[in-house]
């Protein structure tokens, strides 16, 4: 991937600003380490989860498919991982009574930066209303300042998503819905994209520094 060129999901972007200047330069080389590799047992810890998530909003059943993603998870911290994940959804769920509709992939251009943009689930409530979902799965509990990052991408990409959707970003395991607070000065919100979008491509230009370094 050309370093001009770096592109990573909206979501691994969202971790990256609320990782915290210690963390950011180890989370970029895990991420980077994740994108450039071609070993599919690098990425992927959460798909098999998400994938269950999906179906279970249509379902009937919506426990029975995260059991089966639950039983089926055979990487270490799979388990725990998709327990806690389906312990915090399986209420959400059922508190916002809502069915899923399809959602298309977009990418949203920060400077150097693309971000791919899919939201994992796409509801529709019963008066009509949709919402496209970012699900953040980590053991980490979503901050506000990163959740509005995301929001702000969601709402940046919505006409390609899911048009005139609401944007929603969900703390699966704490089962914690966030949405745009009315009073957001998103001309400020925008500025701290770029600036962080700026930081995160020097993070991954230094990571890769450091390793033709270390390779020497």
């Amino acid at each position: 991937m050309p370093d001009n060129n770096v592109s990573v999901t909206a979501l691994s972007f969202t971790e990256y600003v609320m990782s915290g200047q210690r963390g950011r330069i180890n989370i970029v080389s895990e991420q980077r380490g994740m994108y450039l590799t071609s070993d599919p047992k690098v990425c992927g810890f959460y798909n098999p989860i998400r994938d269950a998530m999906r179906r279970a909003v249509n379902s009937t059943e919506p426990e029975t498919e995260l059991k089966k993603a639950i039983m089926n998870a055979n990487r270490t911290g799979q388990p725990r991982a998709f327990e806690e994940i389906a312990a915090g959804f399986l209420p959400w769920l059922a508190s916002v009574k809502a069915t899923g509709v399809p959602v298309e992939p977009a990418t949203y251009r920060a400077g150097e930066l693309t971000l791919k943009v899919r939201p994992h689930l796409g509801l529709r409530k019963k008066d009509g209303s949709t919402y496209a979902v970012l699900v953040h799965a980590k053991e980490v509990p979503l901050t506000r300042e990163a959740a509005n990052v995301g929001l702000r991408i969601l709402q940046h990409t919505i006409s390609d998503t899911l048009p005139g959707a609401t944007p929603m970003v969900l703390d699966v395991r704490r089962g914690k819905a966030y949405q745009m607070p009315a009073r957001t000065n998103l001309g400020k919100l925008d500025v701290l994209i770029a600036a962080e979008a700026m930081g995160y491509v020097t993070h991954w230009k230094l990571s890769g520094l450091f390793e033709s370094v270390r390779a020497v």
